[in-house]
């Protein structure tokens, strides 16, 4: 079933919570103005001992959370395509799949209310490891006029580029400052940060963006540290599927122990990336 989504279409898992309407709002910001669709899907696993009323009252209540987010992205008022699936299933090994065939998945973080010792739900670190596209955990409410930095770890591989570009896709949308994190060396005396990086497809992509401020910063310590550290300060935080080890502490003991009272949104940038 899921061979048959739109390459271009942003995926958003909708379970009835208030996270995943902050999910599909989020991927609004993403789509609106496009051809991209956005696709709501409700994923519920089928009861065998559910008589036929049963099971049509647990379809009509799973239409009606469906409805209930798309009636709270159309108040928004922006120019989109929607379009609505219910399918049965488990909710992680259902939203993996559907990762399979999409540019982007987003869902919203609820277990973290739950388990007040982690920063991230099982579910939200489960999709985040094995998804094969880039994945959104949002974790916040979210407003315009939010001046938190977006904070992007990059290294000098495609991946790092394509987590550059995203940031700054970003950044550009949200009108908000970003934070390149880098473990690169900076030149003695340089004064153009793009170029501390020392990649000039790095500073291609940051001459594409002249409006967004951006900021080198020479990452010292872990990822997890740094984000730590500057919680307070951070509405975005992005790194790439590929930096397996950061990404592993992030989602691991590390991250649950560092990141528990933070609130910023997270994007790990998958395979199937944006734009291509």
């Amino acid at each position: 079933m899921f061979d048959k989504y739109p390459p271009n279409s942003v995926v958003v898992g909708i379970d009835g919570s208030r996270a995943a309407i902050r999910a599909a709002r989020w991927a609004v910001g993403e789509v609106a103005g496009t051809d991209i669709p956005i696709r709501l899907l409700y994923i519920t696993e089928a009861n065998p001992g559910f008589s036929r009323r049963e099971a049509r009252a647990a379809m009509e209540a799973a239409e009606e959370v469906v409805h209930e987010a798309y009636t709270a992205i159309d108040a928004m008022g922006e120019s989109l395509k929607v379009e609505m699936e219910l399918i049965d299933g488990l909710p992680v090994p259902g939203l993996i799949t559907a990762s399979r065939g999409t540019r982007m998945l987003c869902i919203g973080d609820t277990g973290s209310a739950q388990h007040p010792d982690t920063w991230l739900g099982s579910t939200a670190r489960e999709v985040a490891k094995s998804g094969h596209c880039s994945v959104a955990i949002v974790r916040s409410d979210g407003h315009s006029g939010d001046d938190r930095w977006i904070v992007a770890r990059v290294d000098e591989s495609p991946d790092g580029i394509d987590v550059l570009q995203l940031a700054l896709h970003e950044a550009l949308r949200r009108d908000a400052p970003l934070r390149v994190l880098t473990a690169a060396q900076s030149r003695p005396g340089e004064k153009d940060q793009a170029a501390a990086i020392g990649h000039s497809d790095f500073v291609h992509c940051m001459h594409d963006y002249p409006e967004v401020e951006v900021r080198t910063v020479r990452l010292d310590g872990s990822f997890v540290e740094y984000l730590a550290q500057h919680a307070a300060s951070i509405q975005l935080a992005m790194i790439g599927s590929a930096q397996t080890g950061e990404v592993e502490q992030l989602l691991g003991d590390a991250g649950a122990t560092a990141l528990r009272d933070s609130d910023f949104d997270l994007a790990v940038v998958g395979l199937q990336r944006p734009g291509r």
